[in-house]
């Protein structure tokens, strides 16, 4: 345990983060930080003026170590060669591995939290996902199949934020293979009816 003399705002963070990997986002409470790290619940307060805060620190940290880990890199990364639906594909097994490691309710439950505490979470996911959502948008202007008249009438911007939105949804369903969304792409962006014959993988 972290002595009173030295707990600061990172150990707090630590504490909480590894306790909502092990139990769940919906198990932490400022009680039960303090009594991990051996302080008094006011020493929390010093840090973090409420629970929202804390619980917005923790989701932001998940988000930011999936996303610029080394592992967060690769499966965000677009590669040169794929298409969009080939890159959904790999984003969506990257971040359900990262789910996996965490927690598989977890997005789950950020869902139930309290009003407050979700859109100051959606507010801290959002500053993570920024790059994640420009990844599409570069996938969106490479795939060289994909009908323009769509793009125009859509914009890749939004779309790529449909894409990502309705990714989470998707991991969150169970539907850990997004086959819904990527079927979707299919049949409103590419020319050919029907959709891509085959995914362009680059290993």
């Amino acid at each position: 345990m972290a002595s009173k003399a030295s707990i600061n705002r990172d150990t707090i963070l630590d504490a909480a983060y590894h306790q909502a990997k092990r139990e769940g986002i919906a198990s932490l409470s400022v009680r039960g930080i303090a009594a991990e790290c051996g302080v008094a619940v006011g020493s929390i307060y010093n840090h973090f003026p409420d629970k929202a805060s804390l619980v917005t620190e923790v989701i932001a940290r998940f988000w930011e170590q999936t996303a610029r880990g080394a592992e967060g890199r690769a499966c965000f990364q677009y590669r040169p060669g794929q298409n969009l639906v080939a890159f959904c594909k790999q984003v969506a097994s990257g971040l359900e591995g990262a789910l996996a490691q965490f927690r598989s309710d977890w997005l789950a439950e950020v869902s139930s939290l309290d009003a407050r505490t979700l859109q100051r979470g959606r507010a801290a996911e959002k500053e993570c996902f920024r790059h994640i959502e420009q990844g599409f948008q570069v996938a969106i202007a490479n795939d060289p199949s994909i009908d323009p008249r769509a793009i125009d009438e859509i914009g890749a911007e939004a779309l790529a934020h449909f894409i990502w939105a309705n990714m989470l949804q998707s991991l969150k369903d169970g539907d850990h293979e997004c086959a819904a969304l990527t079927a979707i792409l299919r049949r409103a962006l590419y020319r050919e009816h029907g959709g891509v014959r085959q995914e362009t993988e680059v290993r």
